[in-house]
Parts: C-alpha cells; sequence; structure tokens
C-alpha cells in the first residue's frame, strides 16, 4: 500500500488521495508516467513530483524513518509489507502492572521466522542492541504498555522504528477488547498447554521459576511464543482489512500485497 500512497505529501490528505485513485493515480509510479492526468496548480504539482521522487528514493534506500516522519500516525500501518523482513513482533511479561517494584521478567521476540526471549537474568541486556536492527515494531497495546515498561527498564533505550499498535489499528475495524478475546474472534488458537493463560498466570509462572522450577520457564515462554506469534496474523489480518476499507480501486490486483 505505501506506493499507493500519497498522505505524506504536504498538503495532501484523504479526500485528495482518494480524488487521485479515481483520476487513475494508484501509485507515485503513475503520477509520474502523467502528471498531468490531474488538473492541480503549478505548485502543487512540483511538490507532489518532488516527494514522490523524493518517496521511490527513500524506499529503495529502505529509509522508513523518511515515511514515519511524514505519514500521519495512524496511518503508519501502510508500511509493513515493503518492510515486513526488518519487522519485530513483540510482547513483554511482567510482575505486574508497573507499580513501583515491577519488572519484566521476559521478552519476547517474533522475525516472522524465529522466535528470540530475552529473560531477566539472563540475556535481558542483550535485547537493546537486538531490537536496533528492526525498521518496525508491532504489538498489542504496547503503546500503553511494552514500549514504556522496556524504556523505563533500559535507561538509555528509546524506539526510533516505526511501531504499529494492533490494539489501535483493529479498533478502528470495530474489534475490541484484550489480545486472546480478539484472537478468539478471529479463530486463532492456541496450544493446548498454555491456550487457558493469563498474564496473572505468567507472573505466577515466573515466581515459581525463581523458587526453582525450571519447567514454569518453560510454560512460560511458550505463553510468550503464542503472544509473539500470534501479532504476525493478526498484523496480517488487519492489514488487508485496512486496504479493503479504503475502497481502494483495482483491489484484486492489490489485495496481495503481503
Amino acid at each position: 500500500m505505501l506506493k499507493h500512497t500519497f498522505l505524506h505529501i504536504p498538503g495532501i490528505g484523504e479526500k485528495t488521495e482518494r480524488w487521485f485513485w479515481k483520476n487513475n493515480i494508484l501509485s507515485w509510479e503513475d503520477y509520474l508516467r502523467n502528471p498531468n492526468q490531474l488538473r492541480l496548480p503549478r505548485k502543487m504539482h512540483l511538490t507532489v513530483s518532488l516527494f514522490v521522487r523524493f518517496s521511490l528514493d527513500a524506499l529503495l534506500r529502505g529509509n522508513i524513518y523518511f515515511f514515519k516522519k511524514l505519514l500521519p500516525e495512524k496511518e503508519v500501518w501502510r508500511v509493513y509489507p515493503e518492510f515486513k523482513k526488518r519487522t519485530a513482533f513483540l510482547d513483554i511479561e511482567t510482575t505486574g502492572l508497573g507499580g513501583g517494584n515491577d519488572y519484566v521478567t521476559v521478552v519476547g521476540l517474533f522475525d516472522g521466522e524465529k522466535t528470540q526471549f530475552f529473560i531477566q537474568g539472563k540475556n535481558m541486556q542483550d535485547f537493546a542492541r537486538a531490537i536496533r536492527k528492526y525498521s518496525v515494531i508491532v504489538t498489542y497495546n504496547g503503546k500503553q504498555f511494552d514500549l514504556p515498561f522496556l524504556e523505563a527498564t533500559f535507561n538509555s533505550l528509546n524506539f526510533p522504528q516505526v511501531h504499529i499498535d494492533l490494539r489501535c489499528l483493529l479498533r478502528r475495524l470495530g474489534y475490541f477488547g484484550g489480545l486472546k478475546k480478539i484472537e478468539k474472534i478471529l479463530g486463532i488458537k492456541r496450544c493446548e498447554t498454555v491456550k487457558n493463560f493469563t498474564g496473572y498466570d505468567a507472573v505466577r509462572l515466573w515466581n515459581k521459576y525463581l523458587d526453582g522450577d525450571p519447567d514454569a520457564l518453560k510454560l512460560l515462554l511458550a505463553y510468550n511464543r503464542e503472544d509473539v506469534v500470534n501479532l504476525k496474523y493478526l498484523m496480517e489480518f488487519a492489514y488487508q482489512k485496512m486496504v479493503r476499507s479504503l475502497s481502494f480501486p483495482r483491489l484484486k490486483k492489490t489485495e496481495n500485497l503481503i
């Protein structure tokens, strides 16, 4: 969807973008091939031409920060397919909801193929370096919970990446509630071992692990793995639904954008 997007160009809003599409300017290349297809003031033509060229160059160079700076925050989901291979699906486990003594116990990262875990007392310090190689972070309620918790844990850590919070995106599509509730609505099943676990169980398992039960940590990691892996399914579901919600022309030709 990114190459069909014009919202990051100064002076272009949602109505103007739809007007571009209606006039068969469906992508940046379409505009460059036939800029006179649109009746725009000369100054606007120059602006669009300039930013379209900047956009193509930024995409070629993998410069996601160009799009992060210019896209409206609620539309950053559009970058996902182009940066899919540099996306991390992230979820944390903690000892509580963020009181003074609460801390992160496990960070799970899923890159679409492999899962990494960063565990308090083992390799948690490696997380800050590991997250730097990603351009996009996908979470569920990470804006309110995961990322602030991690920033408090790592004093010098910030997240310059594009952040897609699926809770916000799915809410726009009419899906409300926690991660597990939405998984059930969409028919996403968890493995039998941890399918009924909750955040309370994550705290209980961590405490059992601290008391000397190594199997409790294995269960905790299995629970976290389900969280991060399912984020990918939810991201791709939400992406396709958002594309359809735009009534983008020639949808059948663009629906397999992922």
